[in-house]
């Protein structure tokens, strides 16, 4: 129980070390003149997309795993931006979308309610 706790913290820890080690090469990059300056784009965690959309975070990893939402993973973390999720709602208000009728009937069809 420890030793998993402890191998998802390093885990965590070796995912921040990736991305920062990514960050520091693109400004080393700019400073030399050889790249661009990096875009300012909003990077969300599943929660906060499960936030933002007001939804459970089980439902982002469902539309994820379906095609449905545009994510990236680094490591076991699924990593999302903010204008993919907005481009993604703009699709969904155009009625691309799934209803709600559809989704509980997928829901119940999975779950079996026991009672």
């Amino acid at each position: 129980m420890i030793t998993q706790e402890l191998e998802q913290r390093i885990e965590g820890m070796e995912s921040d070390i990736r991305e920062m080690k990514a960050m520091l090469a693109e400004l080393v990059d700019v400073a030399r003149g050889t790249g661009q300056p990096p875009q300012e784009e909003h990077i969300m965690s599943a929660r906060e997309v499960a936030d933002f959309l007001r939804i459970d975070v089980n439902l982002v990893y469902s539309k994820c795993s379906r095609g449905e939402l545009p994510y990236s993973k680094l490591g076991k973390h699924y990593k999302f931006r903010k204008s993919d999720i907005l481009n993604c709602m703009k699709q969904y208000d155009k009625g691309s979308g799934i209803s709600v009728d559809d989704y509980v009937t997928r829901y119940l069809q999975v779950n079996q309610l026991r009672g």
